[in-house]
């Protein structure tokens, strides 16, 4: 199973048992049509190819961060008073989830770390993960993604690997935390959760985004809402050197 799989819910089959061949040929034919259909105007195949204004800056500008495969968000999240930017995390009764949060980036020098600095200040609130394989807590964590990256490559995306880079939402709502996350292979895992030395310094040498994903303890990026009360993620600081 992909732990850090793009989840696409129109590309879920569905088996029709006992139809007569003709009649289950023909539905399934309709079923692939739509489902195709759902995932490429829901879900598209690659993040859209933006380039950094200066190489070896992540930017904080909320307008050069995108959210990808969410729903009920806008383009990009909003200026914030007491960090870079910040964003209100959906209503799940409302179909709303956000998954990935990114910022184009690239590379001409060798880093070292990745350092992030947030905080989340919420009311009470029930956070809930977006896919029903998935399981609770609903977490975010740090991620890099290659560029033109077709989604298809398991090593086109890369996750900080360790608790200690990995928020658990709710645990600590209300404080500001920093993660400071050595770049080297033995901490990030790529789609299938595994690791590689070899593909993780191809994947940070053509790196084309960063930014963070939020999904459960399973699924690292198929989406959190909350059910009931507010929860606002602030962004602190984010550099990568």
């Amino acid at each position: 199973m992909e732990r850090y799989a793009v989840k696409c819910i129109g590309s879920r089959s569905l088996i029709v048992r006992g139809a007569p061949s003709r009649l289950l040929e023909s539905v399934l034919i309709i079923i692939s049509l739509l489902s195709l259909l759902s995932c490429l105007t829901g879900c598209g195949y690659k993040v859209p190819a933006i380039q950094p204004l200066e190489p070896n800056v992540v930017s904080l500008d909320p307008k050069d961060w995108y959210f990808f495969f969410s729903a009920g968000m806008p383009s990009h999240p909003s200026s914030d008073p007491e960090g870079a930017w910040s964003f209100q995390f959906p209503s799940s009764e409302a179909g709303g989830h956000v998954n990935y949060l990114q910022t184009p980036f690239n590379l001409t020098t060798t880093p070292e770390n990745l350092t992030l600095t947030f905080e989340v200040e919420s009311d009470a609130p029930q956070y809930v993960v977006e896919d029903p394989a998935d399981t609770l807590p609903a977490t975010f964590r740090p991620f890099f993604e290659v560029q033109n990256d077709d989604l298809v490559n398991p090593n086109g995306r890369w996750w900080a690997d360790t608790s200690a880079a990995i928020y658990n939402l709710g645990s600590q709502d209300g404080q500001t935390l920093t993660f400071v996350m050595p770049l080297t292979p033995n901490l990030w895992a790529n789609v299938d959760g595994q690791q590689d030395a070899q593909e993780f310094a191809a994947a940070l040498a053509n790196v084309g985004w960063v930014g963070m994903t939020f999904g459960g303890q399973t699924f690292a990026g198929h989406g959190v809402a909350i059910s009931s009360g507010s929860a606002k993620f602030i962004l602190i600081n984010y550099s990568i050197k």
